[in-house]
């Protein structure tokens, strides 16, 4: 399986694939954590996750490096092909339609880690 990794350059993610045989440009590292709402994202979990001994924790959030998670996190062949069929130059928010729907995506695996939903702050 093709694994896509992050690589920062002058500023700029970049996907590339461990042979380094293909890349994909995603934007402004800053650019993605702002779209994700900031340095850090909160994943709450219930009275049953809480319980897990990794979870070291009293107030069952746990605070996720924004930063890190975008710098470091592999994603797959798929991801990277979906995310290539977005414009890196079509501005949604001020920000290419690629990196908004790449925050779109590390967001949505980051709320399936826990409970926490950014509509409602449940």
């Amino acid at each position: 399986m093709t694994r896509y990794v992050p690589e920062v350059t002058d500023g700029t993610l970049r996907l590339v694939v461990e042979s380094g045989d293909d890349e994909l440009e995603i934007g402004a590292v800053e650019d993605v954590i702002a779209a994700m709402g900031g340095d850090s994202h909160p994943i709450e979990y219930d009275q049953k996750q809480r319980k897990q001994p990794w979870l070291d924790n009293d107030d069952s959030v746990l605070e996720v490096d924004v930063r890190e998670t975008v710098t470091t996190l592999p994603h797959s062949e798929e991801t990277a092909a979906e995310l290539r069929g977005y414009d890196i130059g079509t501005a949604q928010y001020g920000l290419p339609r690629r990196t908004i729907e790449f925050a779109n995506k590390l967001v949505d695996i980051l709320e399936q880690q826990g409970k926490h939903d950014p509509e409602t702050g449940e």
